[in-house]
């Protein structure tokens, strides 16, 4: 039965489609808004991670980026493992931990499987499963093992760019960003902007979450049925796309009033009315963060030296 035409046909849909669409139900059911927002936002604590130079913690993807551009992908297992150590040197909450590991894995199970089904090395190829006619037509003959194999070594690249990117929203206050761009000699208006950008998403996550409360309080529905309540999901659905058109006014009302505000308390301020801003905040450089440069200037010139010798070096075309 398994081997008849509609049968793999089934399977074949199945695992073109559902496969992907469990990524953001998951997400949905493990994380959740709440969860998201608490991972982008500034934790403040009194760790050594915290009181690092905000030009170190800026320069800390950069450098970890340029080691996923000139290293094997085998190498980059390496790098992942390094930075996951200030993870651990941090103890973020189990909470915290959670939101990571999901946001982690689920762009890594994404890309892993996308590339088993279209990406197709040169023949003779090794299907892990072959699809059938009536679903190759959509661009994928099937699951391969090169795909998969490709697929993860794209992984490991993201995986560094997720975990150090977090790493520096978790630790740096939104104020140290600016004042490092500045001291790298980038014009106060692009601080600014990075400032707005990175308190945008945040608040935007607490006024959705907010907004929704509101529509269910004033008798909206918007319970899920369970998994096999087949006959409900066309209702859900339609209450859903519903509640898009509800909550984008309010949404869009409320970011431009935060704008407006934002706006008229830089003019209060007096922001440009000179070249070089003052700051409240000056940060020193100490003998952790002298250590710090030290092991990215190593770690990047070691990349280089690599990939000088053709050893873990990334090869194109």
């Amino acid at each position: 039965m398994m081997s008849s035409l509609l049968a793999r046909t089934v399977v074949s849909y199945l695992l073109v489609f559902a496969v992907p669409l469990a990524l953001p139900v998951a997400f949905v059911k493990l994380v959740g808004l709440g969860g998201l927002r608490e991972l982008v936002t500034y934790e403040a604590r009194d760790t050594p991670l915290h009181r690092l130079d905000p030009r170190l913690k800026v320069l800390y993807p950069v450098a970890m980026g340029v080691l996923s551009i000139l290293l094997t992908w085998s190498f980059m297992l390496i790098v992942f493992a390094l930075s996951i150590v200030p993870w651990i040197w941090l103890r973020p909450s189990r909470q915290r931990v959670r939101v990571l590991m999901v946001l982690v894995i689920g762009p890594a199970l994404a890309g892993f499987w996308s590339q088993g089904l279209y990406y197709l090395p040169n023949p003779p190829i090794h299907y892990l499963y072959q699809f059938p006619w009536t679903i190759s037509w959509m661009g994928s003959p099937g699951i391969t093992s090169y795909g998969l194999v490709f697929g993860l070594e794209q992984t490991a690249r993201v995986l560094v760019t997720v975990s150090t990117s977090m790493m520096i929203l978790v630790t740096t206050d939104v104020s140290d960003f600016t004042w490092a761009f500045e001291r790298f000699g980038a014009p106060p208006q692009v601080g600014f902007a990075l400032t707005a950008a990175l308190r945008f998403l945040p608040e935007m996550i607490s006024r959705t979450g907010l907004v929704l409360r509101a529509v269910e309080l004033r008798g909206y529905d918007l319970s899920r049925p369970r998994w096999f309540q087949v006959i409900q999901w066309p209702d859900y659905a339609k209450r859903v796309a519903r509640c898009v058109g509800l909550i984008t006014v309010p949404l869009l009302v409320g970011t431009l009033r935060g704008t407006t505000t934002m706006a008229m308390v830089a003019d209060a301020r007096g922001f440009g009315a000179n070249r070089r801003r003052g700051s409240l905040r000056v940060h020193k450089l100490a003998a952790v963060d002298y250590w710090g440069y030290g092991v990215l200037i190593t770690l990047v010139l070691t990349a280089f030296v690599l990939n000088h010798f053709h050893i873990g070096a990334r090869y194109y075309g």
